[in-house]
């Protein structure tokens, strides 16, 4: 998977997260709990330290992250948010835990995220998809946490709670976008009219206009299946017929294989291109379709193309429009689905070192901690467009934010216990029964 390492540029005015650490009573000012927290962490840096140095161990100081591997920039981001930490807190480090053991072998946990590489890994901070949150939770994996702010968006909220509880504290809202030419007239015309996706294919049908989506893979397809079959009977209700069946509903090929059709040739089923990071989202940015369906963030690779390659015949952040999806079934049931990234705590994670996790925690869902991660450092680098899980944070040089957020909103997650490897089963039954779009 290929990544752009960006260099590294000291924060403006860093403004160090506080609240609570050490302490769990609200009613104390926030003031004094972030003059607390400083003096509680800064104090055991400088006397706990000296303890651990002599006992030969400072296995505390050390912090070992497992992020959401499916990022732009993973690394580069890593690093930015590693390096701002460690400056405020120095002594502390922070690790970026990229495998695990498992029978004596070492995986990857980007290639096995969903396959049960995110269960297996050691670390002491996890970033889940709230689609695994259950199980994990439910195994004893991750413990409770508390909400470090109170503006993270009522969707992300719901999607770490489980039995009154908060296991992950929100940091990525995510989910399928419609991304189309708003310079062509007619493009605009077919997609901003069209309430399904029947009317926007056979739209685009008659305009002989193509459509980019990757529609290969056991996780991709699981997805797409969700989001289909829950406009027919709803979100909670498709958790429970998912896992009582891996047989997909005729209906659900059908509204999928119509989609496939408006395809460009040779794109939407490939194993090849579903391998290659960003490719259907630069294919778009450089006009080889109207219209794309991806990710938030995808859309990063195609203007990070656009920036360093087009000689002025790529799409720009000016030419490209965006909605949410179409209905696949009128009347719809819900308002589509979407996902949520939290930050969870190992279990066996207590002490200082849990209060020295919950800060980490706490400051990469801080005004900082985003920009750091969101904000273009120059004109050569295209914003990252992950959708942060707080409401009205104003991200500089970002203009798309706010058509990704309105067209976001009210979506609902999956959270059931065993929906993940409900979808991986169901998977290799629908890629059977889709067209092979040759």
């Amino acid at each position: 998977m290929e990544r752009r390492i960006r260099k590294n540029v000291p924060l403006h005015d860093p403004v160090i997260p506080a609240q609570r650490v050490i302490c769990n009573r609200w009613h104390v000012s926030q003031a004094i709990m972030r003059a607390l927290a400083i003096i509680a962490i800064t104090f055991f840096l400088c006397i706990d330290a000296k303890v651990a140095f002599a006992q030969g161990s400072v296995e505390w100081l050390t912090l070992r992250v497992a992020l959401y591997p499916a990022v732009p920039q993973r690394r580069a981001l890593f690093t930015q948010l590693e390096q701002q930490f460690e400056r405020m807190y120095p002594g502390v480090n922070i690790e970026l835990v990229e495998t695990y053991e498992d029978g004596g072998q070492t995986k990857s946990l980007a290639d096995n995220y969903y396959s049960g590489g995110l269960a297996k890994v050691k670390a002491d901070v996890y970033e889940i998809d709230t689609i695994l949150l259950t199980d994990l939770a439910d195994s004893g994996k991750i413990q409770p946490i508390e909400l470090p702010f109170n503006d993270f968006a009522t969707t992300a909220v719901d999607a770490v709670r489980r039995n009154g509880k908060v296991y992950a504290v929100p940091h990525w809202m995510c989910g399928n976008f419609l991304f189309y030419d708003n310079s062509d007239a007619s493009v605009v015309a077919v997609v901003e009219k069209a309430t399904n996706w029947s009317a926007l294919v056979s739209g685009l049908k008659a305009l002989d206009k193509k459509l980019l989506v990757d529609l290969y893979g056991r996780s991709t397809l699981g997805e797409w299946y969700l989001t289909a079959y829950s406009d027919i009977v709803g979100l909670s209700q498709a958790q429970i017929d998912i896992k009582a069946t891996s047989q997909p509903d005729p209906r659900v090929v059908n509204a999928l294989s119509e989609l496939i059709s408006v395809c460009a040739n040779g794109f939407c089923r490939s194993d090849d291109l579903h391998s290659r990071t960003g490719y259907y989202a630069r294919a778009f940015v450089r006009k080889e379709a109207h219209v794309y369906v991806g990710y938030s963030e995808t859309i990063s690779y195609g203007l990070q193309d656009a920036i360093e390659n087009c000689l002025g015949h790529c799409l720009t952040k000016d030419t490209i429009g965006i909605r949410r999806l179409p209905a696949f079934f009128e009347p719809r049931k819900g308002n589509g689905v979407g996902w949520v990234d939290g930050l969870g705590i190992d279990t066996t994670v207590h002490g200082l070192k849990k209060a020295l996790a919950e800060e980490f925690v706490r400051f990469i869902v801080s005004d900082v901690g985003y920009r750091l991660a969101l904000e273009p450092e120059g004109d050569s680098d295209a914003p990252r467009y992950l959708l942060p899980a707080r409401d009205k944070l104003n991200i500089a040089k970002a203009p798309l934010y706010p058509a990704f957020l309105a067209a976001h909103q009210g979506r609902e997650t999956g959270i059931q216990s065993g929906i993940n490897e409900a979808l991986r089963l169901m998977a290799p039954n629908l890629n059977l029964a889709l067209p092979t779009n040759p």
